[in-house]
């Protein structure tokens, strides 16, 4: 059944996003004057078509994307001359009909992302506590501005800072602006300043202090020798193995030191005193030993327009961070390991459509996003690579490449894309196994 469920979730999300891409290239031929001969959603073999007008409107078996065929994009039958052919029209306008298509998915994933603060987002629930900082890590920009384990902010630069969440977003409107950040802390009673450039939070090193968090477990993932020991939500954890407890981070760091050792724990659940016994996990994702916890979250809605800023502001972090992996993982320096294929998404949408409608539409918003630049990519079988290798030549020499070459570059495009999606498949159904 949970495959059946994963599955289901899987082409509700992914065949809207497949039409709304392909409807942006049907569009934009329609508006240049181009015929369009087929509007398929999935790769062929067909399962079954219909002829409305000039075009057929087909539903294909492979439900990983879609295709518009267009009258002269093939080359057996461009013709200059004609006015409806694809060939016949300028470079301004086939860009136009090669873009538009992941136009309409990054559009889409402007206007989804909103939904997401709409409908509430999960946020730690520190954000909404006093501002007080557990620990520095040495040698971090916190340490050499002169933060200490301890401090309490009280103001950030000329606002008045209660919450971590006040904290966080002074931080962000300074870093925006570019001004570097005046601190006023309480450090056991005492009033404190501390100057700190503002390039210490653009950096991609960490700043180095991490917040005061209640060792209170927030969430018990199902399965889990958290949950396997008896552990509920709200159990407060007072000490592990005989050390006492009196912060989130302590947590981890005795977790690590037993090395898979079976733990006493001891939680208080609303003023019972209980004792558990846990057995670590080791997850090879994330080279630790785990527990099954997470801090306690509390959801969090914004008005229409905070949600606008905060989901535009929220795509073009994504944005950046997503060339940056597309970067590292071309020049050798991201492990094949880290690529999800469509296994991977299928499984990421089934668990957020189980999780909230929130999770959904955020993960509707990242894979609209992920489509369109992927899309945009130099590859000669995606959009992108219709631009590089074939309008680029012609408006630099004035003249189409040779249609021995094209069809030549399309042949290895298509050839490398279809081997990727293979590998990445079958790294999907590994770490399922």
């Amino acid at each position: 059944m949970t495959i059946i469920t994963t599955i289901l979730a899987f082409l509700v999300v992914l065949i809207p996003l497949i039409i709304i891409h392909e409807f942006g290239h049907y569009l934009a031929a329609r508006l240049v004057g181009v015929r369009v001969e087929q509007f398929s959603i999935g790769f062929p073999p067909r399962i079954v078509g219909k002829r409305w007008g000039e075009t057929e409107y087909l539903i294909s078996w492979i439900p990983l994307g879609g295709y518009v065929r267009l009258f002269g994009q093939n080359l057996e039958d461009e013709d200059a001359n004609d006015p409806r052919n694809y060939a016949a029209k300028s470079i301004l306008q086939r860009f136009f009909i090669l873009v538009a298509g992941p136009a309409a998915n990054l559009l889409t994933a402007l206007l989804v992302m909103p939904l997401v603060y709409m409908l509430g987002v999960d946020t730690p629930a520190y954000h909404f506590q006093p501002a007080l900082v557990a620990t520095i890590s040495e040698g971090s920009a916190a340490e050499q501005a002169g933060l200490r384990s301890g401090d309490r902010v009280v103001r950030v630069g000329s606002d008045d800072a209660v919450t971590w969440a006040d904290v966080y977003g002074l931080i962000e409107s300074a870093a925006v602006s570019g001004n570097d950040i005046d601190f006023a802390l309480e450090r056991e009673g005492l009033p404190v300043s501390v100057h700190v450039p503002v390039a210490a939070f653009l950096s991609d090193e960490p700043f180095g202090w991490r917040p005061l968090i209640e060792p209170v477990a927030g969430f018990v993932a199902p399965g889990t020798p958290a949950e396997e020991a008896g552990m509920l939500p709200g159990d407060r954890i007072m000490d592990i193995n005989g050390v006492p407890i009196d912060r989130w981070d302590q947590i981890s760091q005795e977790i690590q030191k037993t090395k898979g050792q079976s733990l006493p724990v001891t939680v208080n659940r609303n003023g019972m005193v209980l004792p558990l016994e846990i057995l670590p996990q080791y997850r090879e994702e994330n080279k630790r030993w785990l527990i099954g916890i997470s801090p306690a979250m509390v959801e969090q809605k914004y008005g229409p327009i905070d949600s606008v800023i905060r989901g535009t502001q929220r795509l073009g972090t994504i944005t950046v961070a997503t060339f940056g992996f597309l970067g590292n993982m071309f020049t050798g320096n991201v492990s094949m390991d880290q690529v999800g294929g469509p296994v991977k998404i299928a499984t990421f949408i089934e668990k957020a459509a189980g999780t909230s409608l929130a999770s959904l539409a955020l993960m509707v918003a990242l894979i609209s996003l992920q489509l369109g630049i992927l899309n945009l990519l130099p590859i000669p079988a995606l959009d992108g690579g219709h631009i590089t290798y074939f309008l680029l030549p012609e408006l630099v020499k004035g003249a189409p490449l040779s249609p021995r070459l094209r069809a030549h570059i399309q042949t290895v495009g298509i050839t490398v894309l279809m081997l990727f999606m293979i590998f990445v498949t079958y790294n999907d159904i590994l770490d399922l196994l």
